[in-house]
């Protein structure tokens, strides 16, 4: 089992954010798109790619036909492990949007929806909206070559399609998020190399990119 524990629960309010992957020649997209916080006037996605590249987001209305807004342009390096966070700032509340992430100029397509959404106007207008949201902990994702010997800590990865299913507005994550391991924790670029194998998961990939994520830190 993965160990992950989760909840999926009803209250009031929304949120969501999001990215995308990389052109011919450009470097691709190694982990995310990940949608993280969600305001009424803006929202954040980060995105990873596997060297330096020029990284923007588009994105409009879910199910308009206009022209795309974009975020303003980010650069990946290699001093930030080539992670980047990209801002919608062009939105409106209450509203889901469908985003692309693109690459050194070029949209990355993802098998799976890539949506945000921004939280509703309804302060002096109404009650609070419903919303689900799902709580989870321990996530471990094998990588054997390091590994501790023995039976795997993880397994059981489509716990995360199960989340994902439920449509969730967002996901807490409460800590162990990731598992350090012994060759990871005595330097900057081990721990962001974990950081990068455990979001890039196949099977988390869909849950990152139309979800938002908020994250307690903790010891691993």
């Amino acid at each position: 089992m993965t160990r992950f524990r989760t909840l999926a629960t009803l209250f009031p309010l929304a949120l969501a954010a999001s990215a995308v992957h990389t052109g011919a020649e450009a470097g691709a997209i190694v982990a995310g798109p990940m949608v993280g916080y969600s305001t009424m006037r803006e929202v954040a996605v980060w995105v990873q790619t596997d060297a330096e590249a020029r990284v923007q987001l588009r994105y409009r209305a879910k199910g308009a036909s206009g022209p795309y807004q974009e975020s303003r342009e980010a650069h990946t390096f290699a001093e930030s492990f080539h992670t980047a966070h990209l801002v919608a700032t062009r939105v409106e509340p209450g509203t889901v949007y469908q985003y692309q992430v693109l690459v050194d100029g070029q949209p990355q397509a993802r098998p799976y929806p890539l949506e945000f959404r921004t939280q509703p106007l309804w302060q002096w207008r109404g009650d609070p909206p419903a919303f689900r949201f799902a709580l989870g902990s321990c996530a471990y994702i094998n990588e054997a070559r390091y590994d501790r010997p023995g039976t795997p800590y993880g397994s059981d990865y489509q716990i995360f399609g199960h989340i994902l299913a439920q449509q969730p507005a967002f996901m807490l994550w409460l800590g162990d998020n990731v598992y350090l391991r012994e060759a990871d924790w005595n330097s900057r670029s081990g721990i962001y190399r974990r950081y990068a194998q455990a979001r890039a998961l196949p099977e988390l990939q869909p849950l990152l990119g139309s979800v938002h994520h908020y994250a307690t830190w903790d010891d691993h």
